[in-house]
C-alpha cells in the first residue's frame, strides 16, 4: 500500500508508522488521518507479521496537532467532518488495537497529536520533547480522547491545569506526573524505542491484549469485579501456547520463544 503523508515499515514482527509532514511539524490533515487509519487497519490485519506497532514523527517534531490551515472538511462536496469522521476512528482503532502500541515522541507533541501519542500503551520521549493540550489556546476543547486520558491518568487537578492553561509540560515533568513511561536523551530515543517495540513484538501477544483490557477496566470496576475479570482472562491465558512455552522454558532455565496469538 502506497502512502504519501506517512511511512509504513514492517520488520521483525513490528510495524513502524512515521508521520511524515516534517515541514509542518507533522500537523494532521484529513488525508493524513485517512492514511493513518489505513495503516493501523493494515497492521491489525497482518496477524502473522505484525505483533506490535510504533508511531513516531519525521523531522524535529512528533505532531503539532491538527493543521488549522487545512480545510476542516475533506472537500466542499464531502460531508465528512475531520474530527468526528476521521480523527475519532483513528484514535478508537489505536486504543483498541489487539497488539501492543508504542509512541516514540521525538519533539513537540500538541493538541490531537498529544491525544494520538497518549492513546498508545507506552510512551517514550526525547528529553527535549514536550506535551501541550493546546486546544484552549485556539479557543477549542480537547479531543481525540484527551479529556478522558488526562483526567484518568493525572487526576482532576493536573488534568484541569493542562486543559485550561494550555501550557507546555516537559518530557521530564510528564514522566514525573505519570503521563508517560520514560524520557531519554534525544540520540537514544529511536534505539530505545526500537528495542522496546521488538521486545513487545516477540512477547506473549495474548497476555498483552488481556493486560490492556484489565488496565482499562480497572478505572470503573470494583475490586471484586476486577478479580473476576482477571480469573476469566487467566483461564484462557494459562492454557495458551505462549504460556506453555514460557513454562517449559522456565523449567529448562532458558528464554521463552513466544509464538503470539
Amino acid at each position: 500500500m502506497k502512502f504519501e503523508t506517512i511511512k509504513y515499515e514492517v520488520q521483525d514482527n513490528a510495524a513502524r508508522i512515521t508521520l511524515n509532514r516534517p515541514d509542518q511539524l507533522n500537523a494532521l490533515t484529513a488525508p493524513m488521518l485517512e492514511e493513518l487509519h489505513q495503516a493501523l487497519r493494515l497492521a491489525a490485519a497482518s496477524r502473522d507479521t505484525v505483533r506490535a506497532v510504533m508511531i513516531t514523527g519525521a523531522g524535529r517534531g512528533f505532531c503539532s496537532g491538527a493543521d488549522l490551515a487545512a480545510a476542516y472538511t475533506v472537500d466542499e462536496n464531502d460531508p465528512k467532518d475531520m474530527l468526528r469522521d476521521l480523527a475519532v476512528p483513528v484514535c478508537t482503532l489505536l486504543k483498541n488495537l489487539g497488539i501492543p502500541t508504542v509512541a516514540a515522541v521525538n519533539g513537540p507533541c500538541a493538541g490531537v497529536g498529544m491525544s494520538l501519542a497518549l492513546n498508545c500503551d507506552l510512551v517514550i520521549a526525547a528529553e527535549s520533547a514536550f506535551f501541550v493540550a493546546a486546544f484552549v489556546n485556539v479557543g477549542r476543547v480537547p479531543d481525540g480522547g484527551a479529556s478522558w486520558t488526562l483526567t484518568h491518568t493525572l487526576g482532576n487537578a493536573r488534568a484541569m491545569a493542562m486543559m485550561m492553561l494550555g501550557e507546555r509540560l516537559t518530557a521530564a515533568q510528564a514522566v514525573d506526573w505519570g503521563l508517560i513511561w520514560k524520557c531519554v536523551p534525544a540520540e537514544q530515543l529511536m534505539p530505545e524505542a526500537d528495542k522496546l517495540m521488538h521486545k513487545l513484538a516477540n512477547g506473549p501477544t495474548l497476555a498483552y491484549g488481556f493486560i490492556r483490557q484489565l488496565a482499562r477496566a480497572a478505572t470503573h470496576n470494583s475490586f471484586q469485579e476486577q478479580m473476576q475479570q482477571e480469573c476469566e482472562f487467566q483461564m484462557v491465558a494459562r492454557y495458551s501456547e505462549d504460556a506453555r512455552e514460557a513454562g517449559k522454558a522456565f523449567a529448562e532455565k532458558r528464554p521463552p520463544v513466544f509464538r503470539g496469538r
